[in-house]
This record gives C-alpha cells, structure tokens and sequence, in this order.
C-alpha cells in the first residue's frame, strides 16, 4: 500500500497525497519570501486550503490528508507562474485507520478515523527522529511488537536545542537546514508505512528555551512551526505538543533567564505558548490534535484554551490515578499522563509491576498512561541513552502491554462511556481503582506490599476488597494482568461484596451486569 502518493498517481484512503511544484526561477528567500497555497476539493465539494513547503531545487510540496473516497481535485496559487498549475487524484480503499480524533461518544477518550478506539499505551522515544540516532529503526520496529501505540517525539539533535533544524545557529540566513528535515520526514513515513496504527506526539522545539522565548521577534522561529505544519500536518500518524517540559511563568520571564539561554524548565512565558497554540490551531488544515507539557507536578495550565484538544500531565508515581481524575474533572478532554517515573531515570525498585499498576490505575482513572525508559532525551551512547531496540536492552516495563491489548480484545471492550468511580470502595482505595458504564464494572486491585510506589513490590498474599455495587446481579471474572488467564466465579448479586483475589499479586476484576433489581 503506497501510504503517500504524488502527482496523478492514486492514493490510499487515510493517507497521504503530495503535490510537487517547481519553479525554473527560485526566490531570493524561497522560505520566507514565498507564498503557495494549495486548495484541495474534495468529492463531495467541501475544501482544504494547505501552505505548501520549500524542500530544495526550486521544489514546493503540498500535501493532503486523503479522509475522502473517490475524485479530489486540487488548484495551487502563488505569485510565481511556475507554482500554478492544478489536477486531480482518486483516492481509493485502504486498511489505514487514520488520524486521532476525540471519540464522538466520549470526548475523554479517543479513536481512530475508521472507527476504532484507540488504546493509548505509550513510549518515550524523544530522539527517534534525529538524523544522529543510529537505532532509529530497531528501536520504532520494536516499540510497535511490544503493543505500545504512541511515541513522544522532538526535533533536537542535542541535548535541548533545535539548532539542526536551521541552515545556520544564528538564523540569520533565514534558510532550514532540508537534509535534517527530510530525515525527520523519512522517519515518520516509515513508521507510517510499516506501522501504521503507531501514532507519533510531534514536539517541534524541544526543550529549546532560547528558541522559544524569541517566538515573537524571530520570524524564523515561527516559521518552524509554519513548516512543520505544512510538511507533517496531512500525516495520519501524528499529532502536536506545542512545548515540552515548560516552567511556566506569568509575565515576562526574567532577562537573565533569557539571556543565559537556558532550557524551557528555567521559565518561559505563559502567553508564548498560549501564542503558539493558538497560532497552531489558526493553522492546521487537517484537524491534528494539539497539546502542551509542563514540569512535573505543576498541572496543564490550558485545560480551558480553546485550542487545545488533550490535557497532557507530567507527576510522579501516579499509581494510583489520582491526577488524572482531577484533571477529568477540570477538561472534557483526553488526559494523557505522559511522564511519569523512567525505568532508567528516577527508576523504581520493581519496574515491571510499578509500571503495570501506573498502566493500569491510569486507564481505569479514565486517562491515558505512557511509559519511559532509557533516557531519551539524552543523545545516543549504545547502552541507556538515545533510542535503540527494546529486545536486548534489558527493560521491562512494558512487557504487559501485550496483556493490556489481550483483555481488551477478549472482552470486546473499549473503555468509551466508563467513567472512575470511586464510590464503588468500601476500603482500601489506594490499593483498588474502578470504572464502570451501565453494564460492565471493573477494578484493578493492585495489592502492593507497601505505601510508597516507588519502592513497593507486589504482595505475596491475595487481597480482599469490598466493593459497593448496584442492585442486580453479576457475572464474576478475574483477568491475571502478568500472564493474561482468565477464572470465572460465577455470579453475584448487587449491594456490598467483598472480593478476593484468586492469588497473590495484582488481578483485574471483571463484573458484567447480568440484570437490574425491577424499577431499575
């Protein structure tokens, strides 16, 4: 399946599909000093205006998100006689699922455009795309066998910054450095190509706070995330997280901050990165989602910006789920805690079971959990920095993700209509996490041996727990989240229950609602 076409050539449903110009006579500036706009029709007459992007030897690319069956026509306009032309394409079937979106039943969950609900289970693999990571493809190929179905991502070669993305570290030649871009752009195509239900959280700048605290003097500083826009937004497979790790400070920020150069966690201003989503929601054609990140446990401070479409949480040993229900409260939108503790980096004494509770307590807190474990915000060195693959390295704290995937698939369910419940606790609600819709109830019991998450393993005993349930009876059965078995015990009536589980360790429970108590 070719996941992006050019020029008349057919393009698959959910895709992508480039247009290429060229011009005999480029521009002084072919950046900034050019316009090209690309007005894509669809089949049924509705349109899409995108910018096109300079990618070298007098070349404009346009690119079109294919969320239509049958004839797209499209129309380019420019100043330049040689970047105005037009045509037509077909878009036909595919098995691409497409872009993310808020579920339409649910808007604190999510889906992909052909229907599907997406289980959010994500990685950290921020130096994917950097041209100096050598791992780049063992490392995505078996992130996608593990069952992980996100990426985090960013533009920086070093440490923090972004100055690879520019022809010059001044930026003063007003010129992108287009052998780093296209790497950048290979990558996410053959993540496409090759996984396709991957999907991939963009951080353009990094953590580059000298870049952005000039977002509003330097032209060439805005204009990344015009380009980013215009080369990756018709990409099914990402979505944009406007700043990462970001102190955030009211008003200006200090001028020794700024002068000092130092990384966004020395303080940037609220209104830049309120300026940055609002100006990448102004821009985005294809309806990508959008997000910010800040310092750990400080919160998301645009929960109630209109542009922004995810609540994004960075806390420590969250296991059991409680900012992310505080945050479900504060937004009707997905929250996503995506930085919690590393397997390698503030690393808990018993990773596997530390990060399958974290996964767990968060998805039936209603959120949506993300793993860490090299440090890859580090550059590559061949052991625990940079991106390389999961089989040898040593990790293991997404070796259950497979399980999580097995019981929903077993079950036939998508946590879309559940909601956190945690007045279904009689006791001991640091150690049981609920959810439920109308029909079907479920708790993790994580049965720890211990209070603090960072230190404790799991118990050598079951744990017993009861439960407040509705009138009605129940069918009774336990998912084993370590080695993904089931056990049935058979049914129970509503009321106060208590529950043990069938051995020692953490268990999923499962109670599905046979009937109601008349009048119910």
């Amino acid at each position: 399946m070719n996941v992006l076409s050019t020029d008349d050539e057919d393009a698959a449903h959910r895709g992508v599909h480039e247009i290429a110009l060229r011009t005999a006579t480029p521009a002084e500036n072919p950046y900034l000093g050019v316009d090209v706009e690309v007005q894509f029709e669809r089949p049924d007459g509705s349109t899409v205006t995108v910018d096109g992007f300079y990618d070298g030897d007098g070349t404009y690319r346009a690119r079109a998100y294919c969320d239509a069956l049958g004839e797209w026509r499209w129309e380019s306009e420019a100043a330049d006689p040689d970047l105005q032309a037009s045509g037509s394409f077909t878009v036909g079937p595919s098995s691409l699922p497409g872009k993310l979106r808020q579920h339409p039943e649910d808007p604190r969950q999510l889906r992909y455009d052909d229907g599907e609900w997406f289980l959010h289970v994500g990685d950290t693999g921020y130096r994917y795309p950097a041209d100096s990571e050598p791992e780049w493809r063992e490392y995505v190929d078996s992130v996608a066998r593990s069952g992980a179905t996100k990426i985090r991502t960013w533009f920086a070669r070093s440490r923090y910054h972004v100055e690879a993305l520019f022809a010059d570290e001044s930026r003063e030649s007003e010129e992108l450095d287009l052998d780093y871009w296209r790497e950048i752009d290979r990558r996410y195509r053959y993540a496409l190509e090759e996984h396709p239900h991957l999907q991939f959280q963009v951080i353009p700048y990094a953590e580059d706070g000298e870049t952005l605290r000039a977002y509003r003097d330097d032209p060439m500083v805005r204009f990344v995330g015009e380009h980013v826009q215009a080369r990756f937004s018709a990409f099914p497979n990402v979505h944009w997280c406007v700043v990462n790790d970001a102190e955030l400070v009211e008003g200006e920020v200090d001028p020794e901050v700024v002068e000092s150069g130092a990384k966004v966690q020395k303080g940037l201003s609220k209104s830049v990165v309120d300026a940055l989503g609002r100006d990448f929601a102004e821009r985005e054609p294809w309806g990508t989602l959008i997000t910010s990140h800040q310092q750990r446990s400080t919160g998301y401070d645009f929960a109630d910006a209109e542009w922004s479409d995810l609540a994004t949480l960075q806390d420590l040993d969250q296991a059991g789920g409680e900012r992310v229900r505080e945050y479900r409260e504060r937004a009707a939108d997905p929250v996503i805690l995506d930085e919690d503790r590393y397997e390698r980096y503030r690393g808990p004494d018993h990773p596997r079971y530390f990060f399958r509770r974290l996964f767990w307590a968060t998805l039936l807190s209603g959120g949506h959990p993300t793993y860490g474990g090299n440090r890859t915000f580090e550059p590559h060195d061949g052991d625990e920095q940079g991106v390389r693959g999961y089989d040898d390295s040593g990790l293991v704290g997404m070796d259950d993700f497979v399980r999580i995937h097995a019981f929903f698939e077993e079950t036939a369910l998508s946590l879309a209509g559940f909601v956190p419940d945690t007045g279904m606790l009689a006791d001991e609600p640091d150690r049981v996490v609920c959810c439920h819709d109308d029909r079907v109830y479920l708790a993790y019991f994580a049965n720890p041996a211990g209070d603090g998450p960072e230190t404790t393993a799991v118990r050598s005993h079951p744990q017993s727990t009861a439960l407040d349930l509705p009138a009605g009876e129940f069918a009774v059965r336990w998912y084993d989240p370590r080695a993904g078995e089931w056990i049935d015990r058979g049914r129970v009536g509503g009321g106060r229950r208590e529950f043990t589980t069938p051995a020692d360790g953490d268990w999923v429970l499962v109670l599905e609602r046979l009937s109601a108590s008349p009048g119910k």
